[in-house]
């Protein structure tokens, strides 16, 4: 698609690229209705949260989450024909919920992909599939958990998407305990990554993240 292309197609007022998200979404997730959290100030409105919105499906006895904020999401001229959308990719994550919770959609989730992001958007280092981030701690501070750190994996529902402003892949991020964050500690490659994500794979294809 060309400048001019766009600018017949789409209105100034269109979040182009989030829309391209929700399509791909409503194709994976025809017959299910997902939640979505926002923040009060969204991002370009001067909000703090580089993540505008977050969706949630209840799947299979998981929950999966989709941000809505690593990619271009509105109307954006200048990113027409790029090879990514922004930083190239939205963060996704499955996880199960615990009793404690009550029903209520784990938060805590939004916050760490919030926090992943204004990394991302401080540094300008972002993110790959087969990179792996230790947390500094349980990846949710009210938990015992033994999940400390985190590698990245294409979401394999999700995939990736061309999108009016260039690639957005969908980087699932899997939990790590203590054992295999020290085992990909002492052998960065990505080929240890990969070989610890085949193996969790083994028992969770879905790499759905278990408290």
């Amino acid at each position: 698609m060309n400048l001019e292309e766009y600018k017949s197609q789409y209105k100034k007022d269109q979040a182009v690229g989030a829309l391209s998200i929700e399509n791909r979404l409503k194709e994976v997730y025809s017959n299910l209705e997902a939640r979505f959290y926002s923040p009060q100030v969204m991002s370009f409105q001067g909000g703090d949260d580089p993540i505008d919105g977050v969706a949630v499906y209840d799947n299979d006895g998981y929950k999966h989450l989709i941000s809505y904020g690593m990619s271009h999401l509105y109307y954006n001229e200048s990113a027409v024909g790029e090879e990514y959308s922004k930083w190239g990719f939205e963060f996704t994550f499955r996880v199960k919920p615990v009793a404690e919770d009550n029903g209520e959609d784990p938060f805590w989730v939004i916050q760490l992909m919030n926090n992943l992001g204004r990394f991302v958007n401080d540094t300008k280092v972002w993110f790959n599939e087969y990179q792996f981030l230790p947390l500094g701690g349980a990846i949710r501070t009210d938990s015992e958990t033994d999940i400390v750190g985190l590698a990245f994996v294409k979401d394999a529902d999700l995939d990736e998407i061309e999108t009016p402003h260039g690639k957005v892949i969908f980087l699932q991020m899997v939990g790590l305990n203590s054992a295999q964050l020290k085992r990909l500690e002492n052998n960065s490659s990505q080929e240890e990554v990969m070989a610890v994500l085949d193996e969790i794979r083994v028992d969770n294809p879905k790499f759905v993240c278990e408290l």
